[in-house]
């Protein structure tokens, strides 16, 4: 019997998180002209632009450590993002996003939700 009843609460806890997770509204995604604005803004993803090509996503850290996050957008750099910008309004990025020190955040960043990785520890 315990054991039926850690598994329903585990699945009703995974079940919340991914309720929560869609009904949280989306980033926002904010074009910047040659560069970015001197303070960001939280739940916002900006994309520098210059002479019509994208060069960088920058966003804070969604974990709350209020750091700033640059993804290069230049093919010819690394490493480098590719971001997609949907009907919707909203922008994905490929790969995952992952700060391999300080918070070490991993997540990735689709159709403007944050989606975060699970680490198995070694």
């Amino acid at each position: 019997m315990a054991a039926i009843l850690n598994r329903l609460q585990s699945f009703l806890q995974r079940a919340r998180a991914r309720l929560n997770h869609w009904l949280r509204p989306p980033y926002r995604t904010v074009i910047a002209r040659d560069s970015l604005p001197k303070k960001l803004k939280r739940k916002t993803i900006y994309v520098v632009e210059d002479d019509g090509f994208e060069e960088q996503a920058a966003m804070l850290c969604p974990c709350g450590c209020r750091r700033v996050l640059h993804m290069n957008l230049l093919p010819d750099e690394r490493p480098c993002w590719r971001l997609t910008r949907h009907r919707d309004g909203t922008a994905s990025l490929h790969p995952s996003v992952w700060r391999k020190k300080d918070c070490s955040s991993h997540f990735w960043f689709r159709h403007g939700r944050v989606e975060w990785c699970r680490q198995i520890d070694t």
